[in-house]
């Protein structure tokens, strides 16, 4: 009798221990792009030299749904050599503005935006660089990150004078633990500026522990003037870490690829700030906007064109090594978007954000140091002007 009721005991023990750690993890958020937040991500900002009429540039949308104004600190990053740019402005309570990252003016050209927001242009610029990323998130008057789960976004792309296509930010809010307006504090309960991406009540939402994308059949020559076979299109798919410091290890991207038929293949592509900078607007390099047939970064590309069997497909995405790269940091999440262009170079095209799949990645973090301190390899620029 004794001995049956201390196996129950260490049975319900061992279940109660097991629940608790099932609902820690339960606990951690992970990121989305149709919620609010506290951060907005945008992983494609592409552009043009600002002399090129009809070039490409990034419409940027933002907006507080709240009816309190709220400070933005934004940061803006590039491939060469992992450059960063950081600037801020003011919305005011249920406020939204669009803005050219081209030229960091009102969309209509007009530089005196609602009640004097004032927004810097992308600064890659100035570095010969065309593509890039910009991340967005609230704080105080004093810059030290704030939880403000009222922030939402979009991008519109448009390249050249007549493909245009929109994604959704992704968002990361701050758990229930801080009420709005209060500070994001570290373990040890002190205003920090080290935003920590863990999921957990009382810091921002995880990231993705995967990413899952549907495709067209990737047509082989996407350069080619001619219209492009029936049943395929050009992919471009863009890719960044989701830890961000303005300092990125080596990535490697590693897909799962299935056709309509569930036969399935693999590709990866591996990458770093080093190899990802362009001087040619018209093809950016690295992993912003790069076609799904560029053999230069996809490895095994035929998996998704001449080898894939069907039409459709679908492909998830994960950091995991594979003996393909070289000196990779793994195990660090993404965030991407895609886009297709149909028939032929001249479109249409049609886009997205990925989608997220399996649990929270926690324990990463970005760095929200106001001023970036200069590192060899990182490109800084005079920040906050």
């Amino acid at each position: 009798m004794k001995k049956s009721m201390l196996i129950a005991l260490i049975t319900v023990f061992a279940l109660v221990s097991v629940g608790a750690l099932c609902s820690a993890d339960s606990l951690r958020r992970v990121t989305n792009t149709s919620k609010k937040g506290s951060l907005l991500v945008y992983p494609l900002i592409k552009v043009s030299p600002v002399d090129v009429q009809d070039g490409n540039d990034t419409i940027v949308l933002i907006g507080n749904d709240y009816p309190t104004k709220v400070r933005l600190n934004c940061r803006y990053m590039w491939p060469d050599n992992c450059g960063c740019y950081t600037f801020s402005f003011t919305l005011t309570g249920n406020q939204s503005i669009a803005f050219s990252a081209k030229t960091g003016e009102d969309i209509d050209g007009d530089k005196a935006f609602p009640r004097k927001v004032r927004i810097d242009p992308f600064e890659g610029l100035n570095y010969g660089q065309y593509a890039g990323e910009l991340r967005c998130w609230a704080t105080n008057s004093a810059n030290d990150p704030i939880s403000w789960n009222h922030l939402y976004g979009s991008a519109i792309v448009k390249e050249g004078s007549n493909q245009t296509w929109e994604y959704s930010a992704w968002r990361f809010a701050v758990g229930y633990e801080v009420p709005r307006g209060y500070l994001v504090k570290d373990d040890a309960g002190d205003p920090t500026r080290i935003i920590r991406l863990t999921g957990m009540p009382n810091t921002y939402d995880a990231c993705p522990e995967r990413l899952l994308f549907n495709f067209v059949k990737q047509v082989s020559a996407p350069n080619t003037t001619d219209p492009y076979p029936e049943g395929q299109a050009e992919n471009r798919l863009t890719l960044v870490p989701c830890k961000q410091d303005c300092v990125s290890s080596p990535v490697q991207a590693r897909f799962s690829i299935y056709d309509e038929y569930e036969n399935d293949a693999s590709a990866n592509a591996c990458w770093d700030c080093d190899e990802n900078g362009s001087s040619v607007w018209t093809n950016p390099s690295g992993i912003y906007s790069k076609s799904l047939a560029d053999s230069t970064k996809f490895h095994t590309v035929s998996a998704f064109g001449s080898n894939h069997d069907t039409p459709g497909g679908m492909a998830l995405v994960s950091n995991t090594p594979n003996g393909q790269c070289v000196g990779v940091t793994y195990g660090i999440p993404l965030l991407g978007v895609i886009s297709t262009k149909f028939s032929g170079p001249d479109g249409p095209v049609a886009g997205e954000s990925l989608t997220t799949v399996g649990r929270a990645q926690p324990y990463l973090t970005i760095n929200g140091e106001w001023t970036v301190p200069p590192i060899e390899v990182h490109m800084d620029t005079e920040a906050g002007r």
